[in-house]
């Protein structure tokens, strides 16, 4: 990893941030990739919330530029709870790393960055993700634990 520098994303990375979403999706085997919608909506939104540091994004990035990894954080706000007493909650998602720079603890350290993040520079008490079967084992051993409830989903028809 020692060609690598571990850096947080700026709106400049939305594309690349979106590429690597396309390919953790595309590892969860969900539908409509190929739309240029979502990937033009993810951009979007991308670059209007890393200008605003309301998301915190790590990257992998080679001396060349190239990003070869990343991993997302984000904050989630809910009525606190014997859970989470604050109601803050840390999400971590978009972990993901191209094919070719795989098994070079890339993924570990961005989620390992935006961990950081998490505990020193917000209130988050509790994080939450949802792991693939190739991401369980990375965290199980930074620390993640199941929950007694699988999520579930309802997609409102507008």
């Amino acid at each position: 990893m020692s060609d690598w520098t571990i850096r947080r994303a700026s709106s400049a990375d939305a594309a690349a941030v979106v590429e690597l979403r396309a390919l953790m999706f595309a590892s969860m085997d969900v539908a409509g990739l190929d739309d240029p919608r979502w990937r033009q909506a993810a951009e979007k939104w991308l670059e209007r919330e890393l200008a605003g540091r309301h998301t915190c994004v790590a990257l992998a990035v080679a001396a060349n530029g190239r990003v070869a990894a990343g991993a997302m954080a984000a904050l989630r706000f809910e009525t606190p709870s014997p859970v989470n007493p604050n109601g803050v909650w840390g999400l971590v998602n978009n972990v993901a790393t191209q094919p070719d720079a795989r098994r070079q603890g890339l993924a570990r350290a961005c989620v390992v960055e935006v961990l950081r993040w998490l505990r020193e520079e917000t209130e988050a008490h509790l994080v939450e993700l949802f792991a693939t079967g190739e991401g369980s084992g990375l965290y199980d051993e930074l620390g993640f634990t199941p929950t007694a409830w699988p999520a579930m989903r309802l997609r409102l028809e507008r």
